[in-house]
């Protein structure tokens, strides 16, 4: 009986819970589609998909910090592409650890100027990372001077050739950075201090918690997350291209709000924001799949990142950037 009411229980907690409530329209939309196109549910067309959730996923999982502590940073998708590219130009002179070395710090770097434009210099967070967003999306196209770059013969580059348990190894990546995004909100002392600066500032300057530093420190985070998917999905296809990660910022935002967290920080679910993400591709590739016009993807994608920016304002009106 006790066992009975235990299951009972946790079954109730997981159908009120914010992945049940992103699953079910992620089901909803394989079953419409399969029924429509019955060629759609194949393990290749999965397979396929799931080679490239893996990039946004990780953006996103780096962007959940910044809307955690009530932030929010546009400028990912661009940061990502920028490493990708300091890694290919690198490449040519200098070894293969030294190039995604650069590209990591240099990214890191980034994330810290955002943060340190926006919380000690009260710059709305929206409009320094627009600013950040443009500026890193010029860097790309000086740097490769509006040319695709080659990549050498990368050791570590074999093995994107090769699958894992029928996976790619960026899969296991995004896997990775999944776990380390869970320990660290789930069972470190900071991943509560950054849910609690999401929840109130004002309480938790209050108890001791270095609110500034948290909040930088989340802006790093998200920016060396960004900075990782980037150099994957170079090493992947082999080629370093100025136009990497553009668009890429909307969809991990998008993921994360579908997938639980909150733009007024204090909230986050991991699993709820590889779910989130999965539903937003999802959603574009049945439009392709079906076969309706082009436009009705653009128009989606114009939704999407409409619905974002707006969030994103009314939630900057309701938040003080410092």
């Amino acid at each position: 009986m006790f066992k009975r009411i235990r299951k009972n229980s946790i079954a109730d907690r997981f159908i009120s819970s914010d992945e049940f409530s992103v699953l079910v329209p992620l089901l909803a939309i394989t079953l419409v589609t399969t029924i429509i196109r019955p060629d759609f549910l194949t393990v290749s067309n999965f397979s396929a998909m799931f080679t490239q959730i893996p990039f946004i996923a990780i953006v996103a999982l780096g962007v959940s910090f910044t809307l955690m502590a009530g932030n929010v940073d546009i400028s990912t998708g661009r940061v990502a592409g920028l490493a990708g590219v300091i890694m290919a130009v690198l490449d040519y002179s200098q070894p293969a650890y030294i190039a995604i070395l650069v590209a990591l710090l240099v990214s890191s770097l980034i994330g810290l100027i955002n943060g340190i434009l926006v919380v000690n210099f009260n710059i709305p967070d929206f409009v320094a990372t627009m600013g950040t967003l443009y500026m890193t999306g010029g860097a790309r196209y000086l740097f490769m001077k509006g040319y695709q770059l080659s990549l050498k013969e990368f050791p570590i580059a074999v093995a994107f050739d090769r699958r894992y348990l029928g996976m790619p190894i960026h899969f296991w990546v995004m896997i990775i950075m999944f776990i380390f995004v869970y320990v660290v909100i789930k069972k470190t002392i900071w991943g509560r201090q950054l849910l609690a600066v999401g929840d109130n500032r004002e309480v938790a300057d209050l108890v001791g918690i270095k609110v500034n530093r948290v909040r930088i420190t989340a802006y790093v985070i998200c920016a060396l997350l960004s900075a990782i998917a980037g150099i994957l999905l170079t090493l992947d296809i082999g080629i370093g291209l100025p136009e990497t990660g553009d668009g890429w910022e909307f969809r991990a935002i998008a993921g994360c709000v579908v997938g639980g967290v909150s733009l007024s920080g204090g909230k986050c679910s991991p699993l709820g924001i590889l779910i989130g993400v999965t539903l937003v591709f999802l959603a574009e590739i049945a439009i392709i799949f079906i076969g309706l016009p082009n436009t009705m993807r653009i128009a989606v994608l114009a939704l999407k990142a409409t619905a974002v920016l707006f969030d994103i304002y009314k939630q900057s009106r309701k938040i003080p950037a410092s």
